[in-house]
């Protein structure tokens, strides 16, 4: 079987040669590691000293490309391809070391690790503090609007097209190389951990308000979607983080009066293309599982957070007839701390959990972050591998 249809037959929940394999995303050190030079697509000054030399086009085939490579030899048989940076912004400049300036953003990195350290807007406004002057902006121009006025204004998006040229180039490459990999890509547009303190509030205070938000976003995603379908993608992830150890941040009953019926829409206008989808978020969510996963009516759970809770075995056992399962190898401890032998254990374990049916993908309970060390994520490779006799 060619990787794409070992993930399309877990989807179709039949039984594939072997159990797919594949990781979202890889940040650094890994990332690096595995490549054996600076990764495109997550090495954050890299992709500055690229841009700031306005090698933007080569920067985005680069980051298809190392994708595309690292699947190679890690065994994937799925690939993530995002979205492009936009291509207009400002271009960057290098003002000390590990410092640089975007238009009036100052960025700084810490070396070795796949975050900004610190970002600020002229002297004294931290990146989040200009986010929330951002959004308190446009809220204050909804309330001054009606809800029914805000949505009969709404107009589907017009997408600038170089957005999509990642995936084009990946598209292409995959041809060139004559790999036949399954395209995941990304909408998450539904999440509630990613509102503000006074959006939250909104669930109580403010609901049509919050309605008029989630439909706005819903159909953004749904047309953002369509695209991303039309040019190769075969499952789009929907959703965002709503969850936490302790469980949900919203109701079982907001969740489907807000949530579950936008994320059904989107979905239901994937599959009228040909596509799946997932539903995704971190954390305990065993409270509203039904609502995330069948009243949404998506096709799988990415994201499986076994540290929260989230065991795979139990999934299976009560959602394997319906639901594709894409995840489940810890990251919070197991694959940060080991020892070998506990990842190989682990690793057995979490496709022995998902095994029969189908209906399993096997990946990180969210992504190999930068904690993760590159000889622990080899390790679960190499226990992959000796599992299925590679």
């Amino acid at each position: 079987m060619t990787g794409r249809d070992r993930v399309l037959s877990a989807f179709r929940h039949e039984t594939p040669d072997r159990t797919p394999l594949f990781e979202k995303l890889i940040k650094l050190p890994t990332a690096n590691r595995i490549l054996g030079r600076r990764h495109a697509g997550v090495d954050p000054e890299y992709r500055m000293e690229r841009l700031a030399d306005g090698d933007w086009e080569g920067l985005v085939e680069d980051e298809a490309r190392d994708i595309i490579e690292v699947a190679e030899l890690c065994g994937f048989d799925m690939i993530r391809l995002p979205l492009a940076p936009p291509r207009s912004s400002p271009r960057p400049v290098r003002i000390g070391e590990h410092r640089w300036r975007v238009g009036d953003d100052i960025h700084e990195f810490t070396p070795g690790i796949p975050w900004v350290k610190v970002a600020y807007v002229g002297a004294d406004a931290s990146k989040g503090e200009r986010d929330e002057r951002g959004r308190r902006k446009d809220v204050k121009a909804w309330e001054e609007a009606t809800v029914a006025a805000l949505e009969e204004a709404w107009l589907p998006p017009v997408f600038d097209e170089t957005t999509f040229e990642i995936l084009r180039h990946g598209r292409r490459i995959l041809q060139e190389k004559g790999l036949d990999l399954a395209v995941f890509t990304s909408v998450y547009t539904m999440g509630v951990a990613n509102l503000p303190e006074f959006m939250l509030c909104w669930f109580t205070e403010k609901p049509e308000l919050l309605h008029s938000y989630y439909e706005r976003h819903g159909l953004r995603g749904t047309a953002l979607a369509d695209r991303l379908v039309g040019l190769g993608a075969d499952i789009v992830g929907l959703g965002g983080d709503f969850a936490c150890d302790l469980g949900p941040m919203v109701s079982p009953a907001h969740y489907r009066e807000f949530i579950a019926p936008r994320l059904r829409r989107q979905s239901q206008a994937i599959h009228r293309l040909g596509a799946y989808t997932t539903n995704a978020s971190d954390g305990k969510l065993w409270p509203l599982l039904d609502s995330f996963l069948f009243e949404a009516e998506v096709d799988g759970y990415e994201e499986i957070d076994i540290a929260a809770g989230m065991d795979l075995k139990s999934l299976k056992t009560q959602y394997g007839d319906r639901v594709t399962f894409i995840g489940n190898m810890d990251i919070r401890f197991t694959l940060t701390r080991g020892p070998e032998e506990a990842i190989r254990k682990a690793t057995v374990q979490c496709i022995e959990a998902g095994s029969g049916n189908g209906g399993h993908v096997l990946m990180s309970s969210n992504s190999i972050h930068e904690d993760v060390p590159p000889e622990n994520f080899f390790t679960y490779l190499d226990a992959y591998r000796r599992y299925f006799g590679l």
